[in-house]
């Protein structure tokens, strides 16, 4: 097995269904990380949670980094993918594709100081989220433009920060009604565009 590859970010990465009343999470076999981990060789760890936006407390910050020091202990080379900023737009009207970035740049050199990636036995990888598209929690025309504009803006930071980058925005991925969430073909079309950007 070449390694582990550690998806770290929202609900499109945990998997979330609104349709389903018990777990409110797509099958792991629906999933892009459940496929991911199912055709490829790779062992893929799902660590997306419902809700997250970047981390930007103390709080929020000094538990990532517990989570590095303890993912670094994996045998093999070890991933960690990064896909968040969402739902910091969301969740700040003001906020702009610039902003995103600027916290974005703040919690990966922060990362970036924990003995696994400092020392490069960890690799991070960036990815930009796909753009948020019309829907009932996309009210808001500068959502769509601002959550397009994540992509170019990621690709600075990672440029400047020195890590992998992927740029999902423009991928057109199938969402829900809500305009966030991916569709059950979202996560399929997702997993494959992933692997054909990354060849894993």
């Amino acid at each position: 097995m070449p390694g582990t590859i550690i998806c770290y970010g929202d609900s499109n990465t945990y998997g979330y269904d609104p349709h389903d009343q018990m777990e409110g999470r797509y099958p792991k076999d629906v999933r892009w990380t459940g496929i991911l981990d199912t055709e490829t060789e790779w062992k893929i760890e799902n660590h997306g949670v419902n809700g997250r936006s970047i981390p930007h407390t103390v709080s929020t910050v000094k538990f990532a980094c517990d989570q590095v020091r303890d993912w670094h202990r994996r045998p093999n080379s070890v991933w960690l993918w990064v896909m968040l900023g969402s739902n910091d737009l969301l969740e700040n009207p003001d906020f702009t594709a610039v902003d995103v970035a600027k916290r974005m740049e703040r919690f990966l050199k922060r990362l970036m100081e924990e003995a696994g990636l400092a020392s490069r036995k960890m690799k991070l990888r960036l990815i930009a989220p796909p753009a948020m598209k019309e829907g009932a929690w996309v009210d808001r025309p500068e959502l769509l433009v601002e959550s397009r504009n994540l992509g170019k803006e990621y690709q600075r930071i990672a440029r400047r920060v020195g890590v992998a980058f992927t740029d999902a925005s423009g991928w057109d991925i199938p969402t829900i009604y809500d305009g966030v969430h991916f569709t059950e073909e979202g996560h399929r079309k997702f997993a494959e565009k992933i692997r054909e950007e990354i060849k894993i």
